[in-house]
């Protein structure tokens, strides 16, 4: 049997409330037995790569490190988490807070003698590579959308042991004060999870969201509800940071477009809206434009029915800052219910334009390099207009981000258009089509964060499929 990683995650649970809340964020979970009688739920993440594996393993640390050996095992996960609640050792966290443990102490380790308790603590480091993963993450704000208010993230350690502690007074709170001052959050299954997780070299990172202050008051915030939203908190940020990690493939593992980003199959058809039908130019003596569409999958990328009138000055300086438009050029802006957009006025040798849609899609088009001959479509220039378009888009400031995204790309007209150097001079063209167009519609799905981390690799493989439906038009 092979002993190489899957694209799945487990994610571990103490409590039900723990466990219901990751379960609502994967889609369609199914009923996974181990044979010595854990059930898993095993689904792929809502909008975004791979699947997740997930247990309640019950209180303690024990039982948490019997688990985490299990699914290790059963499904050899990229990584494993552990999503859940836990007390506040800070005064500074507030309710709801997510903390994301740096390390994780156990800290009942220690030597007892007349002279007093000494502490002797193991300590596991987060993984390297999903701390860095959740800093991103924490300053994106896809991953809190759905949640009624926005969680403040922090980084610090967490302490687990086997004691819930209620009391700033105790033995235990003094001692924790006085060896573990870092630790932000005390809980009690990070330190067996971690073990098992550092045992077997699988990355592991818990996530907690702050249900209490350990003062006393537990009870109070229980009643109140703080349970529930804290670990609807932490299931949040969890599955944003293993969908971010399962975007991107293993070492050494090729996507099926052997690129570094992972597509997926759309589930449904994405309407497009193409150039023409915000522009009406369908004439084939216009020079031919690449146009470039980022798309939502999802309703996260929507703007609100006022969204749009902050983009009549926005667009214009965001197209001159990316140089689609020169900083002389006039230009004509227009805003609707529907969409915001700017162009450049027409010319003899074509227009570029900017639009933004109230759905949330992004579009823009440049005219390829073209002489008296006509238009020219050179491989290697074109591979790098479609960066640098998709880079103009992603990076159009105060848009609401998409959970998911898909990508379409165009040539408009494509009558006179030639295969050629835009580098070197012609002295001839051959070649006209009668389609007036050619197109490549979304047929699949990747991250937005896996799209801003790989523009590169994503434009490469656009303009690859846009290269080959042009020859395939001939």
């Amino acid at each position: 049997m092979t002993t190489e990683p899957t694209d799945t995650v487990v994610v571990l649970t103490a409590l039900e409330t723990e466990y219901t809340a990751v379960r609502d964020l994967i889609e369609f979970p199914e009923v996974h037995r181990h044979p010595a009688g854990t059930h898993f739920a095993v689904g792929p993440i809502q909008a975004g790569a791979g699947r997740v594996a997930l247990a309640l393993v019950g209180a303690g640390n024990q039982s948490a490190a019997a688990l985490t050996e299990r699914a290790i095992a059963e499904f050899r996960p990229r990584a494993v988490f552990f999503a859940g609640i836990a007390g506040a050792l800070h005064s500074d966290l507030a309710l709801g807070t997510v903390v994301v443990g740096t390390k994780v102490y156990a800290y009942h380790g220690g030597f007892d003698d007349d002279e007093g308790f000494g502490a002797r603590p193991q300590a596991w480091d987060a993984d390297h590579e999903l701390e860095q993963i959740a800093h991103v993450v924490s300053r994106g704000d896809s991953w809190h959308r759905g949640l009624p208010d926005v969680p403040a993230v922090r980084f610090r350690p967490i302490a687990a042991g086997e004691v819930v502690l209620n009391s700033r007074e105790t033995p235990l709170a003094r001692q924790l004060r006085r060896n573990y001052a870092d630790a932000a959050a005390i809980e009690l299954e990070s330190a067996g999870t971690a073990k098992a997780a550092h045992l077997n070299r699988v990355p592991f990172l818990t996530v907690r969201g702050i249900s209490d202050k350990a003062d006393g008051r537990k009870h109070e915030t229980d009643d109140a509800g703080w349970q529930s939203v804290a670990a609807r908190n932490a299931a949040a940020f969890t599955i944003a940071v293993a969908a971010e990690l399962l975007a991107h493939p293993l070492n050494g593992r090729k996507s099926f477009s052997s690129k570094a980003v992972t597509w997926t199959r759309l589930s449904r058809p994405v309407d497009v809206s193409w150039r023409t039908d915000l522009t009406g130019t369908r004439s084939a003596l216009e020079r031919c434009a690449v146009e470039l569409h980022i798309v939502p999958v999802d309703q996260y990328g929507r703007l609100e029915p006022h969204g749009l009138e902050h983009l009549r000055e926005t667009l214009p300086a965001h197209g001159r800052a990316h140089r689609l438009f020169k900083d002389t050029e006039q230009l004509s802006t227009t805003v609707t219910s529907q969409v915001a957009w700017v162009r450049s006025a027409p010319s003899p040798y074509g227009h570029s334009g900017l639009a933004v849609h109230r759905t949330g899609q992004r579009t823009t088009w440049s005219p390829l390099p073209n002489d008296h001959l006509g238009s020219v479509l050179d491989r290697d220039d074109l591979a790098e207009r479609v960066e640098r378009s998709l880079r103009l888009l992603a990076e159009i400031r105060d848009l609401p981000a998409p959970a998911s995204v898909a990508l379409a790309a165009g040539l408009e007209p494509v009558a006179g258009l030639t295969e050629d150097s835009a580098r070197t001079p012609r002295r001839q063209a051959s070649g006209s089509r009668v389609a007036p167009h050619v197109r490549v519609s979304p047929a699949d799905e990747l991250p937005f964060t896996a799209l801003l981390a790989h523009l590169a690799e994503a434009a490469d493989e656009i303009s690859a499929r846009l290269h080959l439906a042009f020859q395939q038009a001939r």
